[in-house]
């Protein structure tokens, strides 16, 4: 009889440490559980694609950055837009063009009357040094754009091998499109001449 009840008990206490211990392992996972949640991840900018082409070039992207500011060293415009590029792909496209009568396109994305405006050009490389320079330093390339339609409407585009220079008169306005750093990455900032942060000298003003 007492062997009996010293059983009965072992078994019900074998019972109650078992359920206890299940309890522990249920609080513990679920403690894990609720250490282990995702970061939220928040995203500072977004992109809209722009210029797309079918000969090659790179499309333009439009951004729409957060809390972008330009570098210290660089007075910005008071209106304009950002854009971003493969670079490599673009300088590699670049390289491509031949030295005058060119048939090859380039698309320059234009900020005017606060709008984007993908405007295609003729691009053809031009010297701007002797072919000794040229060959230390390949890197270095100089374009000149122009819309055959109105020879007017023309500009400069100047390569050092990291980004990338536009200067277009466009309808009588000058635009710049220019490669500014924030956090790391390389944009484009498109604006007008006109911009009112724009410094005119004295012989410009009217």
């Amino acid at each position: 009889m007492k062997y009996y009840v010293l059983t009965c008990s072992m078994l019900v206490l074998f019972a109650f440490s078992s359920v206890a211990n299940k309890k522990k392992v249920k609080r513990a996972k679920t403690s894990k559980e609720a250490v282990s949640v995702a970061p939220v991840t928040v995203q500072n900018h977004s992109s809209l694609m722009l210029c797309n082409t079918d000969y090659g070039m790179p499309t333009w992207y439009l951004n729409m950055v957060k809390g972008f500011r330009f570098p210290s060293n660089f007075r910005g415009p008071l209106n304009y837009r950002l854009v971003t590029i493969e670079e490599k792909q673009l300088q590699d496209y670049l390289k491509t063009i031949p030295f005058e009568k060119s048939e090859n396109k380039i698309n320059v994305p234009i900020y005017k009357n606060r709008t984007i405006h993908c405007v295609e050009f003729t691009i053809e490389r031009v010297t701007t040094m002797d072919s000794t320079l040229q060959a230390e330093y390949p890197q270095l390339m100089s374009f000149r754009v122009y819309e055959k339609s109105n020879l007017l409407n023309a500009g400069r585009i100047d390569c050092d091998g990291v980004s990338t220079k536009m200067m277009i008169t466009y309808n009588q306005e000058t635009f710049f499109v220019t490669p500014v750093s924030f956090n790391k990455k390389t944009y484009y900032a498109c604006y007008s001449k006109n911009d009112p942060n724009f410094k005119k000298e004295s012989f410009e003003r009217k």
